[in-house]
């Protein structure tokens, strides 16, 4: 857009310079031409009067001699007719009036008519001036003198001119468009930009970004009230939304436990037959108490920027593994680089590996689980893929998805929540979630950006730092 508004300014303002230097460059090209036929007429007419004298006696040497050394001092050929048009004299042997030019001025002079105001000499108009005056004695035509006189001077001095206003010209557009088109168009699209800034960085979750509304023109001006506007209300929903959910999770947390106090009273004193019913109860009393402590998770996501920092991500990989490492008994193999410095925030590994261990532990049971932390571009991508019986091709895209649970698992504890929550907060950090399906099983992959190392002043791990395995 920048560019485009530099050159319509440029092409404003060179049509300006145009509309000005077209009448000078004109009125100075008329100055020049009607200079030249003034002074090739005064010499057509001095011809005109020696010419009388020749044509009555006969006597045309002299005449060709004036004549030639004419031509040879302006350029200018002079053909001399009589009444017949007969040529009698020339200044030079082998000039013929043979173009309808010359044939018209010859005939408009034969009839005692002279020549008119020629058209102005530009430098592409390459025809000769044609000057042709009447020869006579009183009342009567004798001849007539016709002049052929080349334009090179004047459209050379046209074309010097035309050559230096062009160039002054293209002086005044580079100066104005330095001094005047570039701050203006500046000025203009400098609102744009912060608008489109502004709108990136909310699209990305950053719902504090507001724009300044005292620059640029009026229009954006007030496009960007609306958009702080738009942003005040959008950031408000959302708090408001966010304030929903955690006040409804609050109050849903104390008649929960307050449920489940009374059912396991109930247990205490059930006979067989209603230990069943008692014991199913309380499992989806835990159910709703988790679904309720995953809402107040989710609420935390975009609530606040997260506190993100550099951390070695490797070795809390390889830490909360070894915690989960006792429910596979030798089923979780774990492959890391010696160090990982990524970007993240504190306890957000042990939230991912906890959702993704625990969920290969429930819809994969007594299947293989590998863990890979590994560089990818200007990133750390951490790999959990499980050797189950993965899921059906038409849930791969719905994984992540708030209380979303497939189709072969409506059965399997859980809430429903952990993809969700685990997708949101790589998200909010600036990272990607990523679920398919692997061949056999399920394979989860988050990437986090690479940091610098605190102690080295590097983001990349150390060379030769090699890949740990558990």
């Amino acid at each position: 857009m920048r560019r485009r508004l530099l050159v319509v300014s440029s092409v404003l303002i060179s049509a300006l310079l145009l509309a000005l230097m077209l009448p000078l460059l004109s009125a100075y090209a008329a100055d020049r031409t009607e200079d030249l036929f003034s002074k090739r007429l005064a010499d057509v007419t001095r011809f005109a009067v020696l010419a009388s004298p020749a044509l009555e006696g006969g006597d045309f040497e002299s005449l060709e001699s004036d004549l030639r050394r004419y031509e040879a001092v302006h350029g200018a050929a002079v053909v001399v007719v009589d009444a017949n048009g007969d040529r009698i004299a020339a200044s030079r042997s082998g000039v013929a009036l043979d173009t309808p030019a010359e044939a018209r001025a010859m005939a408009r002079a034969l009839s005692g008519t002279g020549t008119p105001q020629p058209k102005t000499a530009w430098p592409w108009r390459e025809a000769p001036l044609v000057i042709a005056s009447p020869v006579g004695r009183d009342a009567q035509i004798l001849g007539a003198v016709v002049m052929i006189a080349p334009t090179d001077s004047v459209r050379d001095g046209v074309t010097i001119r035309l050559a230096w206003f062009g160039l002054a010209a293209l002086v005044v557009v580079t100066a104005v468009a330095g001094a005047v088109a570039l701050p203006l168009v500046g000025w203009v699209i400098r609102p744009v930009r912060d608008l489109d800034d502004a709108a990136q960085r909310f699209g990305s979750g950053d719902l504090s970004t507001r724009v300044p509304a005292s620059v640029g023109p009026p229009e954006l001006r007030h496009l960007a009230s609306s958009f702080n506007s738009m942003a005040d209300s959008v950031a408000m929903s959302q708090s408001q939304q966010r304030d929903l959910v955690a006040d409804a999770s609050h109050q849903l947390g104390n008649p929960l436990t307050a449920l489940r106090l009374r059912i396991e009273l109930l247990g205490s004193g059930a006979t067989p037959d209603q230990e069943r019913p008692i014991d199913e109860a309380l499992e989806e009393a835990d159910r709703l108490s988790g679904i309720v402590e995953s809402l107040i998770e989710l609420t935390r996501v975009g609530a606040h920027d997260p506190d993100a920092g550099p951390a070695d991500i490797a070795e809390q990989v390889r830490h909360r593994c070894e915690l989960w490492a006792p429910l596979y008994d030798g089923r979780l193999e774990v492959v890391t680089p010696e160090v990982a410095w990524a970007r993240t925030t504190p306890g957000l590994i042990d939230l991912i590996l906890d959702a993704l261990l625990d969920n290969a532990a429930k819809f994969a049971p007594d299947s293989l689980v590998e863990v890979d932390l590994a560089a990818a571009d200007r990133s750390w991508r951490l790999v959990v893929r499980d050797h189950g019986a993965g899921v059906d091709a038409g849930d791969v895209a719905k994984l992540g998805s708030r209380f979303f649970r497939g189709r072969a698992h409506q059965n399997v504890a859980g809430s429903g929540l952990g993809l969700a929550i685990v997708q949101a907060r790589i998200i909010a950090l600036g990272g990607e979630f990523e679920v398919a399906a692997a061949d056999p099983g399920l394979r989860v992959a988050v990437t986090l950006p690479v940091a610098t190392d605190p102690a080295r002043g590097s983001s990349e791990a150390p060379r030769g730092a090699g890949r740990a395995g558990s």
